[in-house]
C-alpha cells in the first residue's frame, strides 16, 4: 500500500506497549494488528512487552521487532526509566498502550520525554473492583484513569457496548470504536485436520469452552449445563471440553466430579492448537458475565463452529440476527442447554448461522478492516500535530 503521509514522516512509526504475560484474546489481537500494520508501506510497528513469553515469540516470528522489559526482574521504576530510554532511541510518532500497568508506565514515560500522540486500547470491561483494604490498587486505578484523561489522546474500545461504558468515564470525544479483527486466512490454514478427540469419538457431539479459568468466564455455568444435557435422552453421546487454565481449574474439576460428569468432560489446559480444537467442536459456548469482543468467537465462526453466547458486550454485536450462532438472554444453565440442543438438532440452521456470521466477520471484523481503521486514527494524530512536534529530537 502506497504511503499517504508527507515524505518527511514516511513511514509512520508506532510503538505498542503491552504485557505479553500470556497468550489470550488481547494478545492475539495485538499480534494480528501488528502483523498487518507491518505489511503496509506507510506504517512501521514495533512492540515493547513486559514479559518474555509466547506473545513475544509469535511477534518475532511474524517479523515484528520486540523489546522485552521483564517485569519478573525489573521493578516499576526501572521499567519506567527503560521505557524512557527506548522512546528516545526509537522516536516513535505514535505510542499505543494496552492494559492498566502499561497505560500508566508508557503514558508517564511519554509525557516526560517525547510527548508524542498516545492511544490506549481497552480490550474489556474491568472484571472486578479490588476490596477497599487494597488501597494501593485503587490508587493505581485512579492513576490509570488520570493518564487516560490527561496524558493520552485517544481511548479505543473494541465493541460498541464498551465504547458506551468508556464514554461515561473519559472526556467527551476521546473514546473511539475499532472492532477487533481476525486474520481469516491464517486461522483457516491452521485447522487442516481434526483434533484427536474428534478422531477418538467421531460419533459424539463435542461442546467446548475456551478461555481463562477465572470467575468472569463462568466455567461453573458450563459444567451445570453439561450436567443437564447429560441427563437428556439424546440420539448421540456428548463430550464436553474446557480449553484454558487459571485460578479456578481445581475448583471446576471438583465441581465436575460433584456433578458426576466423569469422562464426559475433559480439562485440556492450554493448547497451542486451539484453532484445530475449535474447528472440531459442534458448538462453542461463551457464558461470561461480560466480554469486550472475544477473539475466540470471531475465530470459531471463521472455522465453521457455531457459538452459543450470553447477550453481553460485543457478543451481541457479532452474533445478533442469527449471525454466527445464538444469544441467550437468561444467564442460566437451562437456557444455554436449550440453545445448544437447538444447534445440535438443527444442523441446517447452525450452518446458516455460520455462513451469516462469516459474511459479517469478513465485512466488519477482518484483520484488514481492523488495521485500516487503526491507521486512520494514527493519521488523524499526524494531522493534529504540527510537523515540528512530530520531528522534534529526530
Amino acid at each position: 500500500m502506497a504511503s499517504s503521509l508527507p515524505p518527511h514522516t514516511s513511514p509512520l512509526t508506532v510503538l505498542h506497549v503491552a504485557s505479553g504475560d500470556r497468550w489470550a484474546g488481547a494478545e492475539a489481537q495485538l499480534h494480528t494488528l501488528l502483523t498487518h500494520l507491518n505489511k503496509r508501506d506507510d506504517i512501521q510497528a514495533r512492540a515493547v512487552l513486559l514479559n518474555e513469553d509466547e506473545t513475544a515469540e509469535r511477534l518475532r516470528a511474524s517479523g515484528v521487532s520486540v523489546d522485552v522489559l521483564d517485569e519478573s526482574r525489573l521493578n516499576g521504576l526501572r521499567i519506567f526509566l527503560d521505557l524512557r530510554r527506548l522512546l528516545r532511541r526509537y522516536q516513535p510518532h505514535v505510542i499505543h498502550t494496552h492494559r492498566q500497568k502499561e497505560n500508566v508506565l508508557a503514558g508517564l514515560a511519554n509525557a516526560t520525554t517525547l510527548r508524542a500522540p498516545c492511544a490506549r486500547t481497552v480490550h474489556g470491561a474491568p472484571e472486578h473492583a479490588p476490596p477497599w483494604i487494597q488501597l494501593h490498587k485503587h490508587l493505581f486505578r485512579w492513576l490509570d484513569l488520570a493518564v487516560g484523561c490527561y496524558l493520552q489522546d485517544r481511548v479505543i474500545a473494541v465493541s460498541r457496548d464498551l465504547q458506551d461504558r468508556l464514554s461515561a468515564i473519559f472526556p467527551r470525544g476521546k473514546v473511539t470504536l475499532v472492532n477487533n479483527g481476525v486474520d481469516i486466512e491464517s486461522i483457516v490454514a491452521m485447522a487442516t485436520h481434526p483434533a484427536e478427540f474428534r478422531l477418538t469419538h467421531p460419533q459424539h457431539r463435542h461442546i467446548g469452552l475456551v478461555g481463562r479459568l477465572e470467575p468472569v468466564k463462568r466455567g461453573d455455568i458450563f459444567l451445570m449445563m453439561a450436567a443437564l444435557l447429560c441427563r437428556e435422552n439424546l440420539p448421540w453421546p456428548l463430550r464436553f471440553h474446557i480449553f484454558g487454565d487459571g485460578s479456578l481449574r481445581a475448583s471446576l474439576e471438583a465441581q465436575a466430579k460433584m456433578l458426576n460428569l466423569g469422562d464426559s468432560v475433559r480439562f485440556h489446559g492450554y493448547r497451542k492448537d486451539i484453532s484445530v480444537c475449535m474447528a472440531s467442536l459442534d458448538v462453542l459456548l461463551v457464558c461470561s458475565d461480560h466480554e469486550g469482543l472475544p477473539m475466540t468467537v470471531l475465530e470459531s465462526v471463521v472455522l465453521g463452529t457455531p457459538v452459543v453466547a450470553h447477550r453481553v458486550g460485543g457478543l451481541a454485536e457479532v452474533l445478533d440476527d442469527s449471525s454466527g450462532g445464538m444469544l441467550v438472554r437468561q444467564h442460566d444453565p437451562r437456557d444455554y442447554a436449550q440453545a445448544v440442543l437447538e444447534m445440535l438438532f438443527s444442523p441446517s440452521k447452525a450452518n446458516e448461522c455460520v455462513r451469516n456470521g462469516q459474511n459479517r466477520i469478513e465485512r466488519y471484523y477482518s484483520a484488514d478492516v481492523n488495521a485500516e481503521n487503526m491507521v486512520k486514527i494514527y493519521f488523524d494524530f499526524l494531522l493534529g500535530y504540527k510537523p515540528r512536534d512530530l520531528l522534534r529530537n529526530r
